[in-house]
């Protein structure tokens, strides 16, 4: 409606829903987010996110490959911040963090199955209350997944995948600048914040033609013979395939860019370029990402063009961290910055005012792997918790490609390490519950490179006992169930993810793999493993991988279920189908 006639008037408006010819509006229709906006530009703000792109991939990181051509020229007008830290190595929680500047065991969408809770206010939920219109357009089913909380407080939040219901196909750059734009025109005249979300260069690496072929056959870097795992062709093939995309993705960025500027917005946007994180090509002997903490993965690009050309053409060399976007675009809204935000302002670095560095702190729980690390400008610690238990610690100064790990630290400096760690470990959104039905004398031992907490014990008496053992990280158990009369035991784990070992006896013969049914992971020669929220459950276990069982179904049978308002993310037959066309579920 062109409200030109209505000038120096106060009028108002109703909007409502009707069916055909006056009907009452069907079930479900409603007005979403309407706007009156002006003729002219207004203020604008675009968090542009690259999916898996490594910085030294890029022209403004010294890539010999001309992949970026466009984000090469943008590099004049930003700041460039050559050592730009994600707080984990895939999507969910890194990008949860850029939305609420959080670390992961402070937002806690850490695994798969973990939404981004309503607790948490995001930056498209304070930047709304401020007066601005905040739409997103996201290519990656992991953000848009339903439930998953990541829309909260956009008033336009289009996930490509499903709307296109193409669930098994990577949707282009273009797409999604398409989208973007489209927004952008609908919200002419009103301050808006943009957060447009690209799929290109994440793995399947199939670029568009002739993006295709632009680097095949080239030099992929690496001498055969160092491949390990895979070839070397393999991996030369993958490099191209990887470079093509980023190549395509470019020319969309740049075409996004131009379309800004034909609108009068270029100028005075504000403009963040970045990744949510990197991808391994056997560097460390790790395919793609989510499985390791190594540079390759967590240092991302970042590029900022402030509205007021601050910082243009310059080159940042501190550490800085993906958290630290939430506060610099708030600031850039001139909007208040509550304290409980993390991160510095990235204006305040580029102009040299910026408190010192904080060590960036890394976090991983993702199909099996479970990780937690802290880096410095200098060093970084990992401390590992599954598949195995150990740890690894380099000096970046001298071994920047991580390939010589140090000797053990002192005890002092090791303290400070461990309780840097301990400070983010975080207990899973869900609880492990024993149900032990079988009659008798049992005693069971869990343990792992875990602590559990929340013990909650039912049904025992005064000669039964649990009890937590080694500062928490063993729990033991001794009862005595009767005929009709099971026992219940339900506990966290912290860090989520953590494996945990159960063992025991049952009337004095040792437990064995068909004792126990439920969510566990059963082998006839290794030790029962209580499954973990991120694990695919068997199709044998049914609902009891989250619902408590209505029957025993073993002498013991375990299950998990939500703890307190954490509640597994949606995910629909589409939704998986996308997720594993990308590799985050299995076949």
């Amino acid at each position: 409606m062109d409200l030109a006639a209505f000038a120096g008037r106060t009028v108002n408006f109703a909007l409502e829903t009707r069916g055909e010819n006056g009907t009452p509006a069907p079930a479900g229709a409603a007005w979403g987010a309407p706007a009156i906006t002006g003729p002219g530009p207004a203020r604008l703000i675009v968090l542009y996110l690259v999916d898996t792109l490594r910085p030294d991939h890029t022209g403004p990181y010294g890539y010999a490959r001309k992949t970026t051509p466009q984000l090469d020229a943008f590099a004049r007008d930003s700041a460039v911040f050559e050592q730009a830290i994600a707080p984990s190595s895939w999507t969910k929680p890194s990008v949860a963090s850029v939305l609420t500047g959080l670390l992961p065991s402070q937002h806690g969408a850490m695994l798969r199955s973990d939404a981004l809770a309503a607790r948490h206010s995001t930056l498209a939920e304070r930047l709304s209350a401020g007066g601005w219109s905040t739409g997103a357009v996201v290519a990656n089913p992991v953000v848009h997944l339903a439930g998953g909380g990541f829309d909260q407080g956009f008033d336009y939040f289009a996930g490509l995948l499903g709307r296109q219901k193409r669930a098994h196909a990577q949707i282009r750059a273009g797409a999604v600048v398409d989208a973007a734009l489209t927004w952008i025109d609908s919200r002419r005249g009103l301050p808006s914040f943009l957060f447009a979300h690209t799929m290109d260069p994440h793995f399947p690496y199939a670029p568009p033609a002739p993006f295709d072929r632009l680097f095949a056959g080239a030099d992929g870097g690496r001498q055969a013979g160092e491949s390990g795992e895979a070839s070397e062709r393999e991996r030369r093939e993958a490099i191209a395939g990887y470079d093509g995309e980023i190549a395509y993705g470019d020319q969309e960025f740049g075409r996004f860019l131009r379309e800004l500027r034909r609108r009068g917005l270029y100028d005075r946007a504000t403009i963040v370029y970045v990744s949510d994180h990197g991808e391994e090509f056997l560097e460390q002997g790790g395919w793609r990402h989510g499985s390791s903490l190594f540079d390759e993965l967590v240092r991302v690009p970042l590029l900022v063009k402030f509205a007021d050309g601050r910082g243009a053409g310059s080159r940042v060399a501190s550490q800085v961290q993906l958290i630290d976007l939430a506060r610099t675009v708030l600031e850039e809204a001139g909007l208040p910055t509550p304290p409980a935000l993390g991160g510095r302002s990235l204006r305040s670095v580029v102009e040299g005012k910026a408190p010192p560095a904080d060590t960036a702190l890394l976090e991983l729980a993702h199909r099996g792997t479970v990780l937690v690390g802290s880096r410095t400008a200098t060093e970084k610690y990992v401390r590992c918790f599954r598949p195995q238990d150990d740890s690894l610690r380099f000096d970046l100064s001298r071994d920047p490609g991580e390939l010589a790990p140090l000797p053990p630290a002192g005890p002092e400096k090791q303290r400070v390490l461990d309780a840097q760690i301990e400070a983010l470990l975080h207990p899973s959104p869900f609880r492990h519950v024993l149900r032990v039905q079988a009659v008798g004398h049992v005693e069971l031992a869990l343990e792992g490179s875990c602590h559990f907490e929340e013990l909650e014990s039912l049904g025992l008496g005064p000669t039964e006992r649990s009890a937590l053992e080694d500062g928490g990280r063993r729990l033991e158990l001794r009862l005595e169930p009767r005929p009709g009369r099971s026992r219940e035991v339900s506990f966290r784990v912290r860090p989520a993810g953590a494996p945990v070992r159960l063992s025991g006896k049952w009337n004095g013969r040792s437990l064995g793999p068909g004792d126990v049914a439920g969510a566990v992971t059963l082998s006839a020669a290794g030790p029962i493993v209580l499954t973990d929220p991120e694990a695919e459950p068997d199709p044998a276990i049914g609902s009891s991988f989250f619902v408590r069982p209505d029957r025993p179904r073993a002498a013991i049978t375990v299950w998990l279920q939500p703890a307190g308002d954490s509640q597994p993310a949606a995910v629909g037959t589409e939704a998986l189908e996308a997720l594993r066309a990308l590799g985050y579920a299995g076949k």
